[in-house]
């Protein structure tokens, strides 16, 4: 059994994550599968994946680098096809088990967005299929527009950081919970 961050038992067990004029919620279980190096790209597609342009994302490969990308929700042997393909193939990216996924959403995503990215994140200024690799709430980090019912983004930093970083998004957010009380 894999044990993460906010897990009973986990490094943050105990951190609440953000509700209100703005949601955080805890994605750390999504299985992603990253690649990187010679042969990585050539493998997805030869796998059937649709893989986008470099910080674009497209049916859940996130293409972060010429020869680097993740997949989201992938099937359960596609790592069983990586382990068999003849190489080049790119090497294993150890990404589910460094990095913390979160995703934020909200009525105040925007203006918390604003506040804790130095990319301009607004609607009009940052599409969907768009990944920004920057710092989010203080914390190098992969953003994308990820607006499952509503707008959204999803965040992915490295595991170490997830109590840092709901801390983070709680004290920015605290004036939009001072402006409704």
């Amino acid at each position: 059994m894999r044990l993460y961050p906010l897990d009973p038992q986990g490094a943050a067990e105990g951190v609440p994550l953000m509700t209100g004029p703005v949601f955080l919620r805890d994605d750390s279980r999504t299985p992603r599968f990253g690649l990187k190096g010679r042969g990585s790209i050539s493998f997805l597609l030869a796998q059937g994946y649709e893989v986008p342009e470099v910080n674009r994302i497209a049916n859940g490969v996130l293409r972060l680098g010429r020869e680097e990308a993740v997949v989201l929700n992938h099937p359960d042997d596609l790592r069983a096809r990586w382990n068999a393909a003849a190489a080049p193939k790119g090497y294993y990216s150890w990404r589910e088990e460094t990095w913390a996924m979160m995703h934020l959403s909200g009525p105040r995503l925007f203006d918390l967005m604003a506040k804790i990215c130095p990319v301009n994140l607004a609607e009009g200024a940052f599409g969907q299929g768009a990944i920004a690799q920057t710092r989010v709430g203080y914390v190098e980090a992969i953003t994308w527009r990820d607006d499952r019912g509503a707008p959204g983004f999803s965040v992915l930093f490295d595991i170490a950081a997830t109590a840092f970083f709901a801390n983070a998004v709680a004290t920015a957010a605290g004036e939009f919970q001072r402006e409704t009380a």
